[in-house]
């Protein structure tokens, strides 16, 4: 049987207890009981092994036995920045999945949705850490206007943005060798105008291009995460 993975705020000694969603999904959907064998993440990059002693009517308490360090988080940081469109929750799992630290949506000038729920974000985020083993919960932000996007990402060694009209210079050209943090943005649908493409250089993010072909929002995510983490060295 797989041995499953669950997140929790901490662990006391070398015990942790499953309370709320966590419990829930641990012993009613996945249907664990007392004997099981469980992992345990608690945002610190460890993966910790336990055995479930005892479960009662909205908690578990299991024992941790080993400790390991969870080879699937990347060793930098990619802060990816998204154009809140309909397509959101699909680009964030697969953000999660490709190993995003954090991510940003924003509103921009072509920005066709007016709201998201952070919750549901939130959701999927811890779903998809599960289902690709990671140890930590990429923070996924509340959306933010496009120049506050463009101040967060000087947090990064590198800052790309992808332009379909931009010719020329790829992900791969712009990030520096041996360099460890990527901000890398990605339109909504429509894309970025030439007013907000002009206000990013001027605020020394770098345009790449993805290729010769236009992308949707969604593939041009997966499409600029994977070269972005391969520029890196993280995948």
């Amino acid at each position: 049987m797989e041995i499953k993975r669950f997140f929790c705020d901490r662990i006391d000694g070398d015990k942790v207890i499953l309370t709320g969603e966590e419990f829930h999904h641990c012993v009613k959907v996945t249907r664990h009981k007392a004997g099981f064998t469980i992992i345990v993440c608690i945002g610190d990059g460890y993966d910790y092994y336990a055995k479930i002693e005892s479960v009662e009517k909205e908690s578990l308490t299991a024992k941790i036995f080993r400790k390991e360090i969870n080879k699937n988080e990347v060793s930098g940081s990619l802060i990816f920045f998204q154009g809140v469109c309909k397509e959101l929750d699909f680009i964030v799992q697969k953000a999660v999945e490709l190993g995003a630290t954090r991510i940003v949506p924003f509103y921009s000038i072509n920005t066709n949705i007016s709201g998201i729920k952070q919750d549901r974000l939130q959701k999927i985020v811890r779903e998809a850490a599960k289902q690709c083993g990671r140890a930590r919960l990429p923070d996924i932000c509340e959306p933010v206007n496009f120049d506050k996007a463009i101040e967060i990402s000087r947090a990064a060694e590198n800052r790309v943005l992808c332009y379909e009209n931009c010719r020329g210079k790829t992900i791969k050209d712009a990030v520096a060798k041996n360099s460890h943090t990527l901000a890398l943005f990605v339109g909504a649908e429509g894309g970025f105008t030439e007013t907000e493409v002009a206000y990013a250089q001027e605020k020394g993010v770098q345009i790449v291009t993805l290729g010769k072909r236009i992308l949707r929002a969604e593939t041009a995510a997966v499409a600029a995460m994977t070269l972005g983490l391969a520029a890196l060295g993280e995948l």
